[in-house]
């Protein structure tokens, strides 16, 4: 047996052989088959394979920026150097409305304050919501295992999954964000005393 292909590479013995398509173009591919017996009388056969292009591969998950806590009075504080980085997170998710995020937070092992990696997740939401009006539904907030003083944002195209290991959900009706100028009647109203 004699075998041709109008593109790709065709191998074969007897009456089995295998088309390797690497690198042909989307499309039909013609397989001829040609037998000749003892006697030396031939004849062909073809077949069509089509080759399909393949679909894109699914989109990832990528890490778009990662924000400080530097300040240690306030840990939580999301200060101006990480409004700016987030500024630009909130641009991004504008410019892509069928993404969404993910924020997570992290704190050191030195850090002793509970919840501080959330804490800093959930404030990190609040600013691309409550400042920049990214919709809520959008921004996922979770704790990461390891140290450091930051946040990650991670973008989640459509139809992406976000897969990062040693990542928890946070608990938003447990962890709320801590305002940076509480206001002045919550003040007044924690330091009044009552007289019996």
């Amino acid at each position: 047996m004699e075998y041709s292909a109008s593109s790709g590479k065709v191998a074969g013995t007897g009456n089995t052989a295998t088309l390797d398509t690497s690198g042909a173009a989307a499309g039909p591919i013609t397989v001829t088959a040609k037998a000749t017996d003892q006697r030396g009388l031939s004849t062909d056969t073809t077949t069509t394979v089509t080759v399909e292009t393949p679909p894109p591969p699914p989109p990832q998950t990528s890490k778009i920026n990662e924000i400080e806590f530097p300040n240690k009075a306030k840990p939580w504080r999301v200060d101006n150097t990480a409004k700016a980085v987030l500024d630009d997170v909130a641009l991004r998710l504008q410019r892509e409305p069928d993404a969404k995020a993910v924020v997570v937070g992290y704190q050191d092992p030195t850090e002793r304050r509970k919840n501080l990696a959330a804490e800093r997740a959930v404030d990190t939401k609040y600013y691309l919501t409550a400042e920049k009006g990214i919709d809520p539904s959008r921004i996922e907030v979770r704790t990461g295992s390891g140290g450091g003083k930051k946040a990650e944002v991670w973008l989640v195209p459509a139809g992406a999954t976000f897969t990062e290991a040693g990542t928890q959900p946070v608990d938003e009706s447990k962890v709320k964000p801590i305002p940076d100028h509480p206001r002045a009647g919550a003040i007044k109203k924690a330091g009044k005393k009552t007289t019996p």
